[in-house]
């Protein structure tokens, strides 16, 4: 297969994953928010101790697998857990709060008046928005959390959800996923790292069409976590590995599960989900495209561009880098020559310049006529 690795490396750094600059942009309006609350709540929960410690980075930003949005329904989602003590969680009487009433002031606290859209409850967090209508769209959620020890000492953490306080961890997610990425570059050099990029670029193709309902992000990473291949030098040899793997396991098993949270329910409804089933059928399409540079006639790089063009839907950022890339090769060889004509290089019968042939003979760039020039 001809290595398009440089090509797929390139677009996942500018197309794929988030800028530097842009990523400050969202960790700015999380800040912005967390400050907010630590100033406000305190007012509305006399006695609560809150600060930079209570929160609790959780999703994909956390882990660093976050991709760009391609369409305009699409937005950024941030979020950040926010952990609180139980025994804190009192009204002015000292009844304890119901996980309802702790959400809607986490919302007053969050309320401002610059806000063109006010946060609002969900159904287990609370949402704050951001540009509503542009390529920057995104929002902020803030799932709460109470906490306190048991008759044994152990820390016991339940969510505010929409049925009440229900066990959760808001930090289970991203110990597992931060574990397997240590493990796994423990156990081969960028193995671990690659992981990561394997996500990010399975995220991209599952949202390379406006069209396709496929699974969400965290489906897809506990899907990269089991099917990864060993460690590849090349990214794009490694996702066909990846594609070839997860087509083989959707064949026999169409459900998924959470491998954070082994205890709890599966990921998936049902043991075929409408959405599971079409992965299945969108990366046999993706592998028959691939296949296509198995060929005597494919082993190019017009037939890479063109198959991993329909994989990712780059948007011409390929094409650019191609033809970025035959100027660039097409200037260093025109430089080669002249160097060689510079130190005496002799042309051949055939026309090439080397060691053999000719004596290329020495001119001036003003012809032969030894008239001094401006």
């Amino acid at each position: 297969m001809f290595n398009y690795s440089e090509r797929i490396d390139a677009f996942r750094d500018e197309k794929v994953r988030l800028s530097t600059d842009f990523l400050e942009k969202l960790l700015a309006h999380r800040k912005a928010n967390r400050d907010r609350l630590i100033r406000r709540l305190r007012e509305l929960i006399p006695g609560v101790t809150i600060g930079d410690s209570s929160f609790r980075p959780q999703g994909s930003v956390a882990m660093q697998t976050v991709i760009q949005t391609r369409f305009v329904n699409e937005e950024y989602d941030i979020d950040d857990g926010l952990l609180l003590w139980k025994h804190q969680l009192v009204d002015k009487d000292g009844n304890e709060l119901t996980a309802e009433k702790v959400r809607e002031i986490v919302r007053d606290a969050l309320k401002d008046s610059r806000f063109s859209r006010q946060p609002k409850i969900c159904s287990n967090c609370v949402r704050v928005f951001y540009a509503d209508e542009d390529e920057e769209k995104h929002h902020v959620d803030f799932p709460v959390y109470r906490r306190y020890l048991d008759a044994n000492g152990n820390q016991v953490r339940e969510l505010a959800a929409e049925s009440g306080w229900v066990a959760s961890d808001p930090t289970e997610v991203n110990k597992w996923f931060d574990a397997e990425i240590e493990t796994r570059n423990r156990r081969a050099t960028g193995w671990g790292t690659q992981m990561r990029h394997l996500i990010q670029l399975l995220k991209r193709f599952c949202r390379s069409r406006s069209d396709w309902d496929l699974p969400n992000g965290m489906k897809l990473t506990m899907l990269v976590a089991e099917c990864q291949p060993s460690y590849r030098e090349r990214i794009d040899v490694a996702f066909r590995e990846l594609i070839s793997n997860l087509k083989n396991r959707l064949y026999w098993n169409k459900v998924i599960k959470n491998l954070a949270h082994p205890d709890k329910p599966d990921l998936t409804r049902t043991s075929r989900d409408q959405n599971v089933a079409d992965l299945e059928i969108r990366i046999s399409e993706a592998l028959d495209q691939l296949a296509t540079l198995d060929k005597a006639d494919g082993n190019n790089a017009d037939s890479a561009r063109s198959a991993w063009d329909w994989i990712f839907k780059s948007d011409g950022f390929f094409a650019e880098y191609d033809a970025d890339r035959k100027q660039e090769e097409k200037k260093n060889s025109l430089l080669a020559k002249a160097v060689l004509v510079g130190v005496g290089a002799r042309t051949s019968p055939a026309g090439v310049l080397g060691g053999i042939g000719v004596a290329n003979m020495s001119h001036s760039f003003y012809g032969d006529d030894p008239v001094d020039h401006p």
